[in-house]
């Protein structure tokens, strides 16, 4: 039984999705991904390190030529693999329709697969009772969206899915790369799937994954693979140990887990690299003043560790064997006539051999230095070519002179570095020179004492006194009365010092100085009433709004307040504006839930609360195209919304009820707009062709007509 990266294995009618990409949807790229399908974690942590390099990307697909892990074989050299890429050996795995015209050779990107694996390995569980358990690892190279340049992206994949299992019950899954506890849904189905590496040309992410060292058969391998991908065979390579799938009933921590089934055979594809690939890292052109006739180029390259034979080529010159080692390689050449526009890497010990042509371009040295004092910028740099002397320019400075100075005045926010160029189409250049500072050190920051504003309290009660917002490297604080009936301070050396006031007849104010560190002064007053009328709160009607909308909370109907103190107590986070604390304001969250907002209203006498709800109206939601082409398995569907993203989501359910089935969940763009868009889908529309659709922000369409075209 064959495994596939999304198919897995077909479970007696079920066909879980066949398509590797996870698809980027209203043009959201992904990230690192782990979604996983069924209530339960991951116990453990990746494997960390046990993928430890990936090779130069191929000129020919723009997938790297390799991947390493951290063993190696008996002859002591590391394991790397390549993509299996030939549809006619059995050994790669290719099934029908894995490449668009099987009449012909593969070709990117006209005739390329969507998926194709550097390892995939598989197991496959008969549990009693008729159920199943399937298992897959692979490092996956697929498209983010389509097989075109760009898209490329490789992740490592851990997937799961059974069938006929125990509803919501939980299963401890022990494999050879870790242990997952995962709950089976009331159908008794489980269905996780973790991919890590999912960013198109972010090639470093699949290295975070908890694929790692490669499986391999364990003896018999055919030479030059790690095994055959029709015939089941014991294996090798866990980095636990663990070389077998185990499904035990229970949680991982319980002591009494009950054994269900295990397996130890599993089908294995993968090819071992014989290539090292080339990597291009810099190619510039330099002619002094007397060379009227040519000039010389420098080029860096890099490949695998072990030695390599890469050549440079072009015109105006013979080919050269570029010198080096441990997988860097450089050489200079010269050239005659004009400068060529480009120049071929090639690893010539590659078969077939691997090749990168790139553009020569002049190199750009200089220096880039802010004066402190003066507030001037100067900039120094100079082209290679010293007979074309390009002008220069420094990106959002201007140009360079003759002499490549420039010297910009009254500079202030100076970026870290300088980014300074060449005329693109003739020469192409470009360098980043580091800022040097050079004047004078800044001025420490100074102390500034503050004692707070001043208060009024009725006699009898506590205060505290608040110097916090004193600035500058505070270190000690003391407080000292100086004016008003003597009171006993609590903490006069702390920040916060408290005392209670004095009951008096008539109004009376307390005066206290703070000093920090010693030097730096503020006082506040205190004044003591002989009483204070009572106060009452009111925090304002309840508010329906729009979304994304200011809203103005109103405490003006309290009685007797001096003193006005809003907190959130329910909702999704929003940040209030208090400026004015009686009228304060704040943007409503794109959300469908209520807000709840707590209003404390005070004068010298005490205090009262009340409360006030924001109620958000849902958002309005609008489809153009609700479409699914039967040819290529093709959902199209595209709409808007009246609250605009970010944070704003769209949930499409393939039926009529709130527990259909998700198809997808997709983002609202700045624009108000979201579309989903995949190709190659498992899932059809219902029998109706009715979808449900809604969004995070409580907007909602049901009964939503697909229609099928052929």
């Amino acid at each position: 039984m064959r495994f596939r990266g999304n198919q897995s294995v077909r479970l007696r009618g079920w066909r879980p999705p066949r398509r590797a990409a996870i698809s980027v949807l209203a043009g959201v790229a992904l990230a690192a991904v782990a979604s996983a399908m069924a209530f339960g974690e991951i116990i453990g942590t990746p494997n960390h390190g046990h993928l430890v390099a990936f090779g130069p990307v191929s000129g020919d697909n723009g997938f790297p030529t390799w991947y390493k892990d951290d063993t190696t074989d008996a002859s002591g050299k590391a394991r790397r693999l390549e993509l299996c890429l030939d549809k006619d050996n059995p050994l790669c795995g290719f099934l029908p329709g894995d490449v668009p015209d099987e009449t012909k050779p593969i070709a990117f990107p006209d005739n390329f697969p969507e998926e194709a694996f550097y390892m995939l390995v598989g197991s496959g569980i008969d549990v009693p009772g008729g159920g199943q358990l399937v298992s897959t690892f692979g490092l996956e190279a697929a498209f983010a969206n389509e097989v075109v340049q760009g898209d490329q992206m490789v992740f490592g994949r851990v997937r799961f899915i059974g069938k006929d299992l125990t509803p919501n019950a939980t299963y401890t899954i022990t494999h050879p790369y870790g242990v997952d506890e995962l709950t089976a849904d009331d159908t008794g189905t489980i269905k996780y799937t973790q991919d890590v590496g999912v960013s198109p040309g972010q090639f470093g992410g699949a290295l975070d994954s908890r694929i790692g060292p490669f499986l391999r058969w364990d003896a018999g391998a055919p030479a030059g693979y790690l095994g055959d991908p029709d015939v089941e065979h014991t294996i090798t390579g866990s980095p636990n140990n663990t070389n077998y799938v185990k499904l035990e009933l229970g949680k991982a921590d319980a002591p009494d887990r009950a054994l269900v089934a295990q397996n130890d055979l599993f089908t294995v594809q993968g090819k071992y690299a014989t290539n090292g690939g080339v990597d291009v890292d810099a190619v510039t052109y330099s002619r002094a003043a007397s060379d009227s006739n040519g000039g010389t180029i420098d080029v860096f390259a890099s490949s695998e560790v072990d030695p390599q034979s890469i050549e440079v080529s072009g015109d105006g010159f013979d080919p050269v064997l570029m010198r080096g080692e441990n997988g860097h390689y450089e050489a200079r050449v010269a050239y005659s006539g004009a400068k060529p526009g480009s120049i071929k890497v090639t690893n010539v010990g590659d078969v077939p051999a691997s090749t990168k042509t790139v553009p020569v371009t002049d190199a750009i040295t200089g220096s880039a230095v802010y004066n402190l004092d003066d507030k001037s910028l100067t900039i120094n740099a100079q082209s290679s070519d010293k007979i074309g002397s390009p002008t220069l320019a420094a990106s959002g400075f201007g140009d360079l002179d003759a002499s490549g100075n420039l010297v910009v005045s009254e500079v202030t926010g100076v970026p870290a570095a300088i980014t300074v160029t060449s005329p693109k189409d003739s020469y192409g250049g470009s360098a980043s020179l580091p800022v040097q500072l050079e004047g004078k050190a800044l001025a420490p920051i100074p102390v500034t004492a503050f004692a707070g504003p001043n208060t009024d309290i009725v006699g009898g009660r506590s205060v505290t006194l608040d110097g916090t917002g004193s600035t500058g490297p505070v270190k000690t604080y003391a407080w000292t009365q100086t004016a008003g009936p003597e009171v006993t301070l609590s903490g006069a050396d702390t920040a916060k010092p408290s005392f209670t006031a004095p009951t008096v007849a008539a109004d009376t104010t307390l005066t206290f100085e703070l000093t920090v560190n010693g030097s730096a002064k503020d006082a506040v007053d205190v004044r003591v009433l002989a009483s204070a009328p009572d106060v009452a709160a009111n925090a304002g009607l309840d508010q329906t709004v729009a979304q994304d909308t200011t809203v103005t909370l109103d405490a003006s109907g309290s009685v007797n307040a001096t003193k006005y103190e809003w907190k959130q107590a329910a909702g999704a986070a929003a940040t209030l504006n208090l400026a004015d604390p009686q009228k304060p304001t704040f943007r409503m969250p794109k959300t469908d839930k209520p807000l709840t907002f707590e209003l404390t209203a005070s004068n010298a006498g005490g205090s009262a609360t009340d409360t006030v709800t924001i109620t958000p109206k849902p958002n309005v939601l609008t489809t153009s195209l609700v479409e699914y082409r039967t040819d290529k398995r093709e959902w199209r569907i595209t709409g808007a919304s009246d609250i605009a993203g970010p944070g704003v989501s769209v949930t499409i359910r393939n039926g009529t009820s709130a527990t259909s089935p998700i198809l997808a969940t997709v983002q609202v763009d700045n624009l108000g707009a979201w579309q989903y868009r995949v190709s190659g889908s498992n899932v059809a529309p219902t029998a109706d062709r009715l979808l449900t659709i809604e969004s995070s922000s409580g907007g909602k369409l049901a009964n939503v007509r697909v229609t099928v075209r052929s």
